[in-house]
């Protein structure tokens, strides 16, 4: 598969092109391993989209902050400008800190509300889950990134094995078909969609299988007002091995949008025109 790429000029972000058409996302019903936001398995249909091959680096995310992007509410949701103010918060958590201040670190310990201003400052967005789901597993199926396999050291950090970050694509026989690194541990890594374990029926049931993102509007038409946490990917450097389906392709993990843990990262994507 020759995979097509290109740097942005805001961020330097190098990106790659996910091409339309049809994948698997979720696991059968009757896989004992699959919770259920991860059912049914269903086949999707995308439109092409880039998406980020690395989790945004501190070296990335400094010009955001020499842009002035924690003072500028352009960049914001009106929740996320008003969390921002009301936080006080103007930089991520583990900013400047030793062991998690390398160039080429992801960086750690920012919130949904960062993670998309940042998004928006350069001209991007945060994944869709369904995206997000189709940049680490490829249309074959597979479990996770690279494969069936179970998560091993040279596939990805995690486990606290080495108990912090590493910097992006130390662990490139954890890459995904996409050509997408770090997909699995290291960070996990924050989409657009809110969390709301029935998604993937209704989208069965209801036709919705051509780019489906559970959003703002989506959530409104629903009359799903009071969900509250958005959907976080591919686990990062302390999920534990008992807890290994986090490292996977299918597996969610939701956090409400000001949550700010050390594993906290992202990357972002944009349409295809």
């Amino acid at each position: 598969m020759t995979l097509e790429t290109r740097e942005d000029p805001v961020d330097a972000a190098l990106m790659v092109l996910v091409p339309a058409g049809p994948f698997l996302m979720g696991l059968a019903d009757g896989d004992l391993l699959a919770e259920d936001h991860e059912k049914p398995q269903r086949t999707l249909e995308l439109s092409a989209f880039w998406i980020d091959v690395y989790p945004v680096t501190n070296v990335r995310f400094a010009r955001f902050l020499a842009a002035g992007g924690y003072e500028d509410p352009r960049w914001w949701t009106p929740e996320g400008w008003l969390w921002c103010c009301r936080t006080r918060t103007r930089r991520p958590l583990t900013w400047e800190q030793p062991g998690w201040d390398g160039p080429d670190q992801p960086v750690a310990g920012v919130s949904w509300y960062e993670a998309d201003a940042y998004a928006r400052w350069a001209g991007r967005r945060l994944p869709t889950d369904a995206e997000w789901e189709k940049a680490a597993r490829g249309t074959d199926g597979r479990r996770y990134p690279w494969g069936d396999e179970w998560p091993g050291n040279d596939r990805a950090n995690f486990d606290n094995r080495v108990g912090r970050t590493t910097p992006v694509g130390l662990y490139p026989a954890g890459v995904s078909p996409n050509g997408c690194h770090d997909m699995a541990g290291n960070v996990n890594n924050w989409t657009i969609d809110w969390y709301w374990p029935p998604f993937g029926r209704l989208c069965v049931q209801t036709g919705l299988l051509r780019d489906p993102c559970l959003d703002d509007t989506l959530r409104q038409q629903l009359g799903q007002s009071q969900l509250a946490e958005k959907i976080d990917r591919g686990g990062g450097y302390a999920t534990p091995m008992a807890f290994h389906e986090v490292l996977g392709c299918t597996r969610k993990t939701h956090w409400p949008p000001s949550t700010r843990e050390s594993w906290n990262g992202f990357r972002t994507a944009s349409a295809a025109s």
